[in-house]
């Protein structure tokens, strides 16, 4: 199944390629993000603060603020 990078909910899988460009595609719900290749983390920055992104995340965009929920079962 293609991945709909345009949608504004997305599931982070373990394919970084594919959270980046979901992202970028939603520039306008978030400030910005930092990737530490080193310690293979993800961050974003919004109005609510940060949160580091990982597999099993939950993203959304649709309120026009990047909103995530952790997937903490993993």
């Amino acid at each position: 199944m293609a991945k709909d990078f345009q949608s504004d909910t997305y599931v982070v899988d373990d394919q970084l390629q594919d959270t980046l460009t979901w992202l970028c595609h939603h520039q306008e719900s978030f400030d910005s993000f930092r990737y530490d290749a080193i310690d293979a983390e993800l961050v974003v920055f919004h109005a609510n603060g940060q949160d580091v992104i990982k597999e099993g995340d939950y993203l959304n965009a649709r309120y026009g603020i990047l909103i995530t929920a952790h997937n903490f079962a993993k």
